[in-house]
């Protein structure tokens, strides 16, 4: 780097242009979020209507699938532990 005496020139920015591209980012920013906030409403209505159509509620079907799970699970490692090599066959 040479200093030769010599001011370099400043940056000048263009004020108007930036609060004009401020000013619709945040028209944009606005915009997004009533269309996200729009669309999200309507999400939800539907699956409220939905769940108003259904026969048993979400969280007794819930209940139904954890059980068939367990029972599942159960049954499974049963049969597992009894196919085991030197495994003692208990009755169930």
């Amino acid at each position: 780097m040479s200093s030769t005496g010599t001011p370099q020139p400043k940056l000048e920015f263009n004020m108007r242009q930036i609060r004009a591209g401020a000013i619709l980012m945040g028209v944009g920013g606005a915009l997004a979020l009533a269309g996200a906030t729009l669309a999200g409403a309507a999400v939800m209505a539907t699956l409220r209507q939905r769940m108003q159509q259904m026969d048993v509620p979400p969280s007794e079907l819930a209940r139904q699938h954890w059980s068939a799970v367990k029972h599942a699970t159960t049954t499974g490692v049963g049969v597992w532990r009894s196919e085991q090599p030197g495994a003692q066959h208990q009755p169930a």
